[in-house]
């Protein structure tokens, strides 16, 4: 039985069980729909303009008057329209795309919903575009806090892009949040933004090594730690018009002082130029993206748009969301779902049976794989220089046993059992050794892991 097949059974023995009748055929749409991934970081990071570059249309607004004030699902749908979901459960429906009025106070509101044809809507992943956190009690940071503590209407998120907006990592208060939201290296990835304002000189190279530094500082939270300059990469994805371009041509080809004296009123501009559209330009995809790509820009839009994305770092991004997550979406999509499972449970007049009956589907084969990632989020938190790290890491990525077992592609069942059994005693060997709780917990799931391989009931 597969994970979802396991899931769905359970779903239909709890039922009867469930305070609300509507939760389960919610959570029975949740397993077929698309990974849900949510956005959050500081107000103001940029995380409208990267879900813009993710999608590959310019379907959230991004100017200061248009900025995100509640919780959006973006989702595939035609028409184009807008559902305002209330905190008093109400729905109003708007036509056309999202907008910063929506018809009632942002405090009123639970969440939106934006539907947007899209395939990549539709096929790979959902995103959630939140307000973002403030570090005050505001609407901002209330409605941010809400889709990942349980309070919102809005199901919560299988994945999380965190934005950063400091070079040095996340700050205490920001590892606190994703502490609280449940994050690891199984379901989180940390995105430098803005990556294109880390220096003055070559600032894509210099934020990938930061990169690198802040994921070694937070291997626990975070599968991986990417740099993105979100305007250069929703440029290039959304692309930029010939105009637009011969105007970053035409100002790349001026001194710097020309350039500067032009801006600050002390001389004219040359023809060609129109000092206003360089300003819009610079907003558009930023002072590194004009000055780097003026002599690209000379070859026309074209040549210069894929410039911006292939510098951009969003393929990197969109890379390291596949590596991660869309393989393993089922298995996510199964936690979600039991963990909003078991908050129902806790309503339930028939807790105890509701909670036996979770118990029993978390600890069948079908679901071992919910244990392995539960395994390796624990020894990566509390042990992360542990040898099993790697063993776990191996395990949770693998989606051939022979891979599992570093056997060779052509080898047969008997090998692969006795494979198998060597290294399910070995776990239970060292298990006797542990120096942790952690690496106990560890060594036992692996051990149920190499016995289920040798029975064949490994679901991959």
């Amino acid at each position: 039985m597969t994970v979802r097949g396991r899931v769905e059974q359970l779903l239909d023995e709890v039922g009867p069980l469930a305070p609300d009748p509507a939760t389960i055929p919610a959570l029975r749409a949740r397993l077929a729909e698309p990974l849900t991934v949510a956005l959050v970081g500081r107000v103001s990071s940029g995380k409208s303009t990267l879900l813009n570059a993710l999608v590959g249309d310019r379907v959230a607004p991004t100017d200061r008057a248009e900025c995100t004030r509640v919780a959006a699902l973006y989702t595939e749908g035609n028409p184009q329209r807008v559902e305002v979901i209330g905190l008093d459960g109400t729905v109003t429906e708007l036509p056309g795309p999202m907008r910063g009025d929506l018809g009632r106070p942002p405090e009123d509101i639970d969440h939106a919903i934006v539907h947007t044809p899209s395939r990549l809507l539709r096929e790979r992943f959902r995103v959630i575009d939140t307000p973002g956190l403030s570090g005050f009690t505001d609407t901002a940071e209330i409605a941010t806090r809400r889709v990942f503590g349980g309070q919102s209407r809005l199901a919560r998120p299988d994945v999380v892009l965190f934005l950063l907006d400091d070079a040095a990592g996340p700050k205490a208060d920001e590892v606190a949040f994703l502490a609280d939201a449940g994050a690891s290296a199984q379901n989180t990835i940390l995105v430098i933004s803005q990556a294109d304002l880390i220096a003055a000189d070559n600032p894509m190279l210099k934020a990938q090594e930061i990169a690198r530094r802040v994921w070694r500082r937070f291997p626990a939270i975070a599968g991986a730690v990417v740099a993105v300059s979100g305007l250069m990469a929703e440029a290039g994805v959304c692309g930029v018009t010939e105009r637009e371009t011969a105007q970053i041509s035409r100002r790349g080809q001026l001194e710097s002082w020309e350039l500067l004296t032009i801006l600050d009123g002390g001389m004219p501009a040359p023809p060609g130029i129109d000092v206003d559209e360089l300003g819009r330009l610079e907003q558009l995809v930023g002072t590194y993206a004009m000055d780097a790509g003026g002599e690209i820009a000379r070859q026309g839009a074209r040549a210069y748009s894929e410039w911006l994305h292939r510098v951009s770092g969003i393929d990197e991004l969109r890379l390291a969301i596949g590596r991660r997550f869309l393989a393993v979406g089922d298995i996510l999509k199964a936690r979600t779902v039991l963990a909003a499972l078991r908050e129902s449970a806790y309503r339930s007049p028939r807790r105890d049976v509701f909670l036996e009956a979770i118990d029993e589907a978390e600890t069948s084969p079908a679901l071992h794989r919910l244990r392995e990632i539960a395994a390796l989020e624990a020894l990566a938190r509390w042990q992360p220089d542990s040898e099993l790290v790697g063993e776990l890491n191996v395990v949770v990525a693998s989606r051939d046993v022979r891979v599992l077992l570093s056997l060779p592609p052509n080898a047969a069942p008997p090998a692969i059992a006795d494979a198998a059994r060597q290294r399910a005693t070995d776990c239970r060997s060292r298990r006797a050794f542990a120096a942790t709780s952690a690496e106990r917990e560890a060594l036992l799931v692996l051990e149920q892991t190499y016995q289920l391989v040798r029975r064949g009931l490994w679901v991959n």
